[in-house]
């Protein structure tokens, strides 16, 4: 019985002997590769030296984007002497080495600039999405256009493809045989559109404005009575007629709102050039044919009355009012009217809000289309229009 109590014992003490001999634990987040830097690094501070690359987005202080977004503050090591530095310029494709120091990061080598950008409209593209031919000026001699060549890799193609020449864009490249070669192969580095921002209060103010001045001429037009546009012979307000005023007036706002912005943003020659989507145009379709068949059916209503010898089948009202749009012809609450407007006015304030975020940033893009609406919002507007004309064609009016 003793000796397999030894075994264990002896067993025992050939583990706990290792264990207990093992190095002190480190840190939590401290791995052995880690440790092993940081002890060579005390011996050569030089080991703790990093590299960037990026685009130039500011000269003093340097302050450089990356690829992926993250824009980086460098100082020189000497701030009393910057000779020893190359100076770069806002747009320069830059490789530099730095060391991160509390007092920022530090430049420790000259930086090397291996690439630029250049800013101009596009003049041409390849078919198989390879090549763009950028249109830009000479910045020593502006009045001089230069045409320049610009390989796409694979990575860049599904986005020359939604290009079109006339589209103003930013392109970073690098050349093959150095930056100041005159010949070699410029490959690109990054790409987009030229943009500007555009301000959230400037942008409400643009659509308010462009359907301000629909409402001057139709005050115009009307002799001082818009609200005449969805006025029925009746002298009451129609629901139908009240939609597709309230609707067309958005749209079109709209439209003329992001007019104004790409004119602003990019010059005259990007006037136009805005798109409808299949969502919007099926939406604006709705309305107007909402108002066309109620149209008709009132005015089978009115000659069958006529033809049966009933002549008060639409009574006109002494004076119209806004009460008119949610009621039927006996002034009482109806259901289908009631669900026409009250969707037509939801439609309208999301949209506006699209529109507005739409104009966010204003791109230099010869052809762009007008933000979409969702299938929900396309299905309850359809199904409130419905619904609508199904009540007035079966109702006695």
């Amino acid at each position: 019985m003793l000796e397999p109590k030894c075994m264990f014992a002896f067993a025992f003490l050939l583990i706990a002997v290792p264990l207990h001999a093992q190095d002190p634990a480190r840190p939590s987040g401290v791995t052995e590769t880690a440790a092993a830097q940081a002890g060579s690094q005390m011996q050569n501070p030089k080991i703790a030296s990093s590299s960037f690359n990026g685009v130039v987005i500011q000269v003093e202080p340097l302050e450089v984007k990356s690829a992926s977004g993250d824009v980086q503050t460098f100082l020189p090591a000497d701030r009393q002497d910057l000779t020893y530095l190359t100076k770069p310029k806002p747009g320069d494709l830059v490789s530099l080495t730095y060391e991160p120091t509390p007092k920022g990061n530090i430049l420790r080598e000259e930086i090397k600039i291996i690439g630029a950008t250049i800013i101009g409209t596009i003049k041409e593209i390849a078919t198989d999405m390879s090549w763009v031919i950028v249109r830009t000026r000479n910045l020593d001699k502006p009045e001089n256009e230069v045409n320049v060549p610009l390989q796409t890799s694979i990575q860049f193609q599904p986005l020359v493809s939604a290009m079109r020449p006339g589209d103003g864009i930013m392109a970073t490249y690098v050349r093959s045989g150095g930056i100041n070669t005159t010949d070699g192969i410029n490959s690109v580095k990054s790409l987009e559109w030229q943009s500007k921002s555009v301000g959230r209060a400037a942008r409400w103010w643009s659509l308010i404005g462009a359907m301000a001045a629909l409402y001057i001429l139709a005050y115009i037009f009307t002799q001082g009575r818009p609200t005449a546009l969805f006025l029925g012979t009746d002298n009451r307000y129609s629901s139908s007629k009240f939609q597709t005023v309230l609707w067309f007036s958005l749209v079109i706002g709209a439209y003329v709102a992001i007019v104004y912005h790409r004119i602003f943003a990019a010059g005259w020659s990007y006037v136009g050039g805005v798109d409808i989507p299949p969502n919007l145009l099926i939406l604006s379709g709705i309305s107007v044919l909402s108002f066309t068949a109620a149209k008709a059916i009132t005015v089978g209503k009115v000659e069958k009355a006529a033809t049966e010898g009933r002549t008060d089948m639409k009574a006109s009202a002494d004076t119209p009012r806004m009460l008119d749009l949610v009621t039927d012809d006996s002034n009482r609450t109806d259901l289908g009217d009631f669900q026409m407007v009250a969707i037509t006015i939801l439609a309208v304030i999301i949209y506006a809000i699209s529109a507005v975020e739409f104009m966010d940033h204003i791109e230099f893009r010869r052809v762009v289309t007008m933000p979409d609406v969702d299938a929900t919002l396309l299905s309850i507007f359809g199904l409130g229009q419905a619904a609508y004309l199904g009540k007035k064609a079966a109702g006695n009016e």
